[in-house]
């Protein structure tokens, strides 16, 4: 379901965490799309350019008309059309004082972010980099990694392990292996899971995606709340959860 309608029946401060790989722009060249009229074949074709993204070539070539409208956009998904400024509050409310909250995001879209939840209420502690073992071709600098933004909800806490260094080395999902096309290894969601909360918290990922953080949650002793709009990644998701569960008890 939808995030905003779902989080609205939760009750103030009664999150210890969030985690999430949250939706936002991605505007900076990667398809281009023309509508062509094929004379032979008299029809309507869509004929794709793309760029080197690993995104576009893989992924974009496979989606529905609503999806490319969003390309168009700069989104990921047409179902996801949110602001910061929309779910950013919300955030902020449910989680707890003294509480730790991990946004994921590109460079593009950083100051935006930073800027809406200072607005808020939430303290920018950190910048996280991800160093994920590939890159993807761009016109200005391959990109070889991507950022996480940690905010805190005062009073501020330290993280658990304060030996952790700001960037974290974790290979990427290999391309063709993801079940979700932003899907983040479970391992790189385990490490701000682990240095946020503690056993039988509660973690929370208002943008579920293909569950990494839910899974995270559960291998450490956490419990979690996921929520996805979209239900194709509901169900896989619980189909990871369920036989993950059964993977670990």
């Amino acid at each position: 379901g939808d995030m905003l309608e779902i989080l609205k029946d939760f009750e103030d401060e009664s999150i210890d965490a969030v985690v999430s790989d949250v939706p936002y722009k991605i505007v900076g060249g990667g398809v281009t799309i023309e509508e062509t009229y094929n004379e032979t074949g008299g029809m309507l074709q869509k004929r794709y350019k793309y760029s080197q993204s690993e995104i576009s070539k893989n992924w974009y070539k496979n989606k529905t008309d609503a999806d490319i409208a969003a390309v168009r956009d700069g989104k990921m998904f047409h179902h996801n059309d949110i602001k910061f400024s929309e779910f950013l509050p919300v955030l902020y409310r449910v989680l707890k004082k003294g509480t730790h909250c991990y946004i994921m995001i590109n460079g593009r879209n950083v100051r935006e972010l930073i800027t809406e939840a200072e607005k808020v209420g939430f303290v920018f502690q950190n910048l996280l980099v991800w160093d994920k073992g590939n890159a993807v071709p761009n016109k200005y600098y391959m990109n070889a990694v991507e950022f996480i933004v940690l905010f805190s909800k005062r009073p501020a806490r330290n993280i658990n392990d304060m030996g952790t260094k700001n960037i974290l080395r974790i290979p990427n999902i290999l391309n063709g292996t993801r079940k979700h096309p932003t899907e983040k290894p479970m391992a790189l969601m385990k490490v701000m899971v682990e240095n946020s909360t503690n056993e039988n918290e509660i973690v929370l990922d208002p943008f579920a995606g293909g569950g990494s953080t839910l899974m995270a949650a559960k291998l450490l002793n956490r419990r979690y709340i996921g929520i996805e709009i979209d239900d194709k990644y509901y169900q896989l998701i619980k189909n990871r959860i369920d036989g993950y569960e059964d993977a670990l008890f």
